[in-house]
């Protein structure tokens, strides 16, 4: 019998201009559905930073970027078996979609059906 050590993952305090690029380049040419299981130890942290983080990488980003970046960390969340919750960077991400360009009904169906985080991707009720 062997026993793993459980390692948490520390979100950093920022993301630079490197990582938000290779991020978005995961995705370049290919449909919704991809396997990021390659990418997936680098993407944790990401996937979990502060949702002022977000607020602040906004202004930088297109509608199409920030719904890749939707994409990315649902479809990472689901394939490597993580359990965010109300921590994921979808939410925030999602709520900058949503005061911008409103609710994109077909963009909830596609989380819905890739994630199996009760949260994503409106955040908690409360």
């Amino acid at each position: 019998m062997s026993v793993d050590s459980w390692q948490p993952i520390t979100p950093p305090n920022q993301i630079n201009d490197e990582q938000l690029a290779r991020l978005l380049n995961l995705n370049q040419g290919q449909a919704q559905e991809y396997d990021l299981t390659s990418d997936l130890d680098w993407i944790q942290p990401l996937a979990q930073v502060d949702a002022k983080i977000w607020q602040q990488l906004a202004p930088k980003l297109t509608f199409d970027q920030i719904q890749q970046l939707i994409e990315i960390f649902t479809l990472a969340e689901q394939q490597g078996s993580w359990s965010l919750g109300e921590k994921s960077s979808v939410i925030p991400l999602f709520k900058i979609l949503k005061k911008a360009k409103g609710v994109d009904r077909e963009l909830v169906k596609w989380v819905k059906a890739h994630t199996d985080n009760k949260f994503l991707p409106f955040g908690p009720l409360l």
